[in-house]
């Protein structure tokens, strides 16, 4: 299957959903660097000497799956963490 669906029935290819996925992290870095200066991790609040992903709080997967993958691109789904938290929460 390569298009999936929101919560309002809004059918969506995967392309969209990455590119739309690739963006919300983009937005998330800058919203978190504009508000405090810098990145950090929101688990640990680590900001130097490690790399930051922007995990997932909800999967992209599960978004797929289950009918409502706009909240695979919604900022709120997302946490910036160290890769060890990001480990510890997959």
């Amino acid at each position: 299957m390569n298009h999936f669906y929101t919560s309002s029935g809004e059918r969506v290819s995967k392309s969209t959903i990455d590119s739309r996925v690739r963006k919300a992290k983009q937005a998330k870095l800058q919203r978190q660097l504009n508000e405090n200066g810098y990145n950090f991790c929101e688990e640990c609040d680590i900001s130097t000497g490690t790399y930051l992903d922007c995990s997932h709080d909800e999967s992209v997967d599960n978004c797929q799956k289950n009918g409502y993958c706009e909240k695979a691109w919604d900022v709120n789904n997302i946490t910036i963490r160290c890769r060890e938290c990001h480990q510890k929460h997959d």
